[in-house]
């Protein structure tokens, strides 16, 4: 059963969103060097290492039990290496503009899953209002001239498409099946991962030894590492149960905006007047969407 929303986890939720916006850019910066398997593995890895050094200073151990490995396992792979190697792929052609409207049928779908598998979760004529004004949200903020690119590289566009469904795929498990600790669940379901994207990176041949480093590469493998990885898999953990599988796809609607600002402050891009519209109505999506519906609603 959802929990009603306290201050803590619209926070919460509010910063999840930052790191997720922040992440395309970092990943636009270490694919430019690495290849995307040893992109992954790596962000996997320092995710794994903090996380785990994380439960040991808390004193908490990791399941013994199948069942749970089983979760790890699932989350892990569905909504951590698999996204992020998808998404690493695809960003090596396309830009950050187009992946977000692509992004964008995350909430989509798992809103449309979620109505199916939980009964708290019904699909209402607010929340449908609330998706309509998401993706038109989205469109407005890269500019409907992003859409012309959708003839452009295909397998790169329907393998960013690819990990959408997989992290929408992964909230309707997480908070189906899994009641383990957020910061177990976080730490085993990371370890599963960074190890999963080690055995492909060995198999695949791709050698990080070839790589020309530089700072830029490394502080974005770093990043992702500490922030897109460990932190946002921690809080991802812990608002999943609470907000629901419905009110947490919406932070995939907050990604562009977040990436309009970051723009704006670190790199002083322009914010133009339909960014600003585009801004209004995300808000509007994430407001109904998420609202405490009245009886009957």
């Amino acid at each position: 059963m959802k929990e009603k929303a306290s201050p803590a986890d619209i926070i919460l939720w509010i910063v999840l969103a930052a790191l997720w916006s922040s992440s395309y850019t970092a990943i636009k910066v270490g694919v430019q060097s690495f290849d995307p398997v040893i992109l992954v593995a790596g962000r996997l890895s320092i995710g794994a290492f903090v996380l785990y050094a994380i439960l040991k200073m808390n004193r908490m151990p990791l399941s013994r039990q199948p069942e749970d490995w089983k979760h790890y396992a699932v989350s892990g792979l569905m909504g951590s290496a698999i996204p992020f190697l998808l998404i690493s792929y695809g960003e090596q052609t396309v830009d950050s503009a187009l992946a977000s409207i692509l992004m964008g049928i995350a909430p989509v779908t798992t809103v449309f899953m979620a109505s199916i598998v939980f009964a708290d979760e019904h699909l209402t004529r607010r929340i449908v209002l609330g998706l309509v004004c998401g993706v038109a949200g989205i469109i407005l903020l890269v500019g409907p001239g992003a859409l012309t690119d959708l003839g452009g590289d295909l397998p790169a566009q329907l393998s960013i498409l690819a990990a959408a469904l997989c992290y929408g795929v992964t909230t309707i498990y997480v908070r189906r099946f899994v009641k383990r600790p957020p910061l177990e669940m976080a730490t085993g379901s990371t370890i599963v991962a960074a190890g999963a994207m080690i055995g492909m990176m060995v198999l695949s041949g791709a050698n990080p030894t070839d790589i020309e480093l530089t700072a830029t590469a490394v502080g974005a493998v770093i990043y992702l590492g500490l922030f897109s990885t460990a932190l946002a898999t921690l809080i991802y953990f812990q608002l999943v149960p609470r907000l629901g599988a419905t009110r947490m796809s919406q932070v995939n609607f907050a990604v562009p905006v977040g990436g309009a600002l970051i723009g704006a402050t670190v790199l002083s891009e322009t914010i133009m007047t339909h960014q600003l519209a585009a801004l209004g109505a995300i808000l509007i999506a994430i407001f109904l969407v998420t609202r405490k519906p009245r009886r009957g609603g």
